[in-house]
């Protein structure tokens, strides 16, 4: 058995320098948790919290964390729907896979405006007739449940179902006597031992994993638009909280363009998330949650896209190719500065002409039949570069 401790929670909070009052997420999976307690107290600024495959009977100790917007208690044992209320900032509830029976209890959810996802898959309260349309109406903010969009159409067939039969929904006597008995003294997750649901519940710990490392939720300071651009202009909008300085440098012959961005050789690679679309680059520090934003000089094939990082140097290079191959020309885009919204560029070509590049770039859409082709394979090695 685990126990939830100060060594623990700093253990597993590494990518947040360890400190706890400050920490977002947090991944406590697979340590065969019997008992949430201490996270409530200490991390209270917590927004995504992973405690799914775990042997947890009771949720409790959360009613502190104000900011959580996704908790997973996927694969654990809990038997009852309590202490969930207090969570305001609740968007997303995966309880797949846990042994609760009486749904009536999720009306206590129904104030939370902003909970759109639950998953219940795997429990037994799916077994009882008019679940499904309770849950619907009773969460009237909800808009998947197990994964399925709850349409327009689906709500007013849950509203008919639910008014229709209310008192025998009401009346509904719920089968306490299945919950199962565990061995107390097995370090054995569950599922691997003797749950018959084992299907389900590796899909559902699969899915979660995925999630995480997607980082399909993230706080909203690190959340960015589909495409980042003045709403009145449509242009890409650059910025660089960072402060590394880049440089872009054109190779005509390989019909392709790199983004050289100098990052200090000390900061690891993976505390940079890097997002690439045909118009832009966003460069995001997981520690400082401060972004970087480049326009791209021209347009680009954001589906074949290659990134290195020079390991005698630290700088990252981003190349692409480009969709007008006919634009480039040998060279280089030297940066007079490492703000791209004050800067002038210039590209010094063989002839040692120069041209300028606007800090604001303009974009247009193209077709899905406009793109082909893919970086070369036979791209030179980096090293010591």
């Amino acid at each position: 058995m685990v126990k939830i401790t100060l060594d623990l929670l700093r253990k597993r909070s590494e990518h947040n320098n360890s400190i706890l009052d400050t920490l977002e997420e947090i991944a406590l999976h697979q340590y065969m948790i019997r008992k949430i307690e201490l996270i409530g107290d200490v991390c209270r600024n917590l927004q995504i919290l992973l405690l799914q495959n775990n042997k947890i009977r009771r949720i409790e100790n959360l009613s502190t964390l104000k900011k959580l917007k996704y908790l997973n208690l996927a694969i654990n044992r809990v038997t009852k729907l309590e202490n969930l209320a207090s969570l305001e900032s609740l968007e997303k509830l995966d309880l797949t896979a846990n042994y609760i029976h009486n749904y009536l209890d999720f009306a206590m959810l129904g104030h939370l405006s902003r909970l759109t996802e639950l998953y219940v898959v795997g429990n037994p309260l799916t077994t009882y007739p008019y679940w499904r349309e309770y849950l619907i109406t009773v969460l009237p903010h909800l808009e998947k449940l197990d994964g399925h969009e709850i349409t327009r159409t689906d709500r007013i067939l849950a509203n008919s179902i639910y008014n229709e039969h209310l008192a025998e929904i009401t009346a509904t006597s719920f089968r306490e006597c299945d919950i199962p008995r565990w061995d107390e003294d097995s370090d054995n997750s569950d599922y691997e031992d003797r749950d018959a649901n084992i299907k389900v519940k590796r899909a559902a710990e699969e899915t979660a994993s995925a999630e995480y490392k997607n980082k399909n939720i993230l706080p909203e300071e690190r959340r960015r638009p589909p495409r980042t651009v003045d709403p009145n202009t449509g242009s890409v909008r650059q910025y660089n909280e960072l402060g590394f300085a880049f440089q872009f440098e054109e190779d005509a012959s390989r019909r392709e363009i790199c983004c050289k961005i100098m990052v200090p050789i000390h900061m690891q690679t993976d505390l940079l998330e890097i997002d690439v679309d045909p118009f832009s680059i966003l460069l995001v520090s997981k520690e400082s949650k401060k972004q970087m934003q480049i326009a791209w000089p021209y347009e680009i094939f954001a589906d074949s896209v290659v990134c290195r990082r020079i390991t005698s140097t630290g700088a990252l290079k981003i190349y692409v190719r480009v969709i007008n191959p006919s634009a480039l020309q040998e060279g280089i885009w030297v940066s007079s500065s490492k703000e791209p919204t004050s800067q002038t560029l210039v590209v010094i070509a063989p002839d040692k002409d120069t041209r300028k590049l606007e800090p604001i770039v303009h974009t247009q859409d193209v077709s899905d039949s406009d793109i082909e082709g893919s970086i070369p394979s036979d791209l030179p090695e980096l090293e010591g570069a």
